[in-house]
């Protein structure tokens, strides 16, 4: 059995962070002339309006195997969608495939890479808490998980009840709870007091 080495696709960025595809290299992939992928990519782009084609087409150039530089294009994810989608061959439908999960991946390492950005953010900001304030802000939170009421919270905690929603609207900014507080606990009147 033979196994055949597959070709990667590679990214580069439009204004810095967009991520898109060369016009070539779709044409290699597709396994079709790139003079035909650059016609189709014109009459696409005189079919949708300029503010699409400013912000999703990137004009760039390269060098041919001879060493001449040639013209082609960056496509972002929308442009590659609305270029290849008649492109019906199986070997289309096998590169639309591949290029798919490769958008993909890519969202996921960016959302990945913003979550840790502002976990990091969040740890910056509070280690500008003073450590009593994030002592009470600690057991705020824990009491809070716990059901208890922000007048009971105050009590432990030694501080008025707004003092408390404070702490607790800190904590929440700096990632320490969940951006919704859980439900309150309701105590029932007691009887014959």
């Amino acid at each position: 059995m033979s196994t055949s080495i597959q070709p990667t696709v590679s990214f580069e960025f439009i204004s810095g962070d967009r991520p898109a595809v060369r016009s070539v290299e779709l044409s290699q992939h597709f396994g079709l002339k790139h003079s035909h992928v650059l016609r189709d990519i014109k009459l696409l782009m005189s079919k949708v309006p300029e503010a699409f084609n400013g912000t999703n087409f990137g004009s760039v150039t390269y060098r041919d195997e001879k060493g001449e530089e040639r013209p082609c294009y960056l496509l972002t994810r929308d442009a590659f969608t609305l270029l290849v989608m008649g492109w019906n061959s199986q070997r289309a439908m096998e590169w639309k495939l591949r290029y798919i999960e490769a958008f993909n991946c890519l969202e996921r390492a960016a959302v990945e890479n913003l979550r840790a950005d502002a976990l990091a953010q969040g740890a910056k900001m509070a280690l500008a808490v003073p450590a009593e304030r994030l002592d009470r802000m600690a057991k705020a939170v824990q009491y809070q998980s716990m059901g208890l009421t922000l007048p009971e919270i105050a009590k432990l905690v030694d501080m008025g009840r707004s003092g408390v929603c404070h702490l607790l609207r800190q904590a929440r900014s700096l990632g320490l709870v969940a951006a919704t507080p859980p439900a309150r606990r309701r105590r029932s009147p007691t009887k014959g007091a």
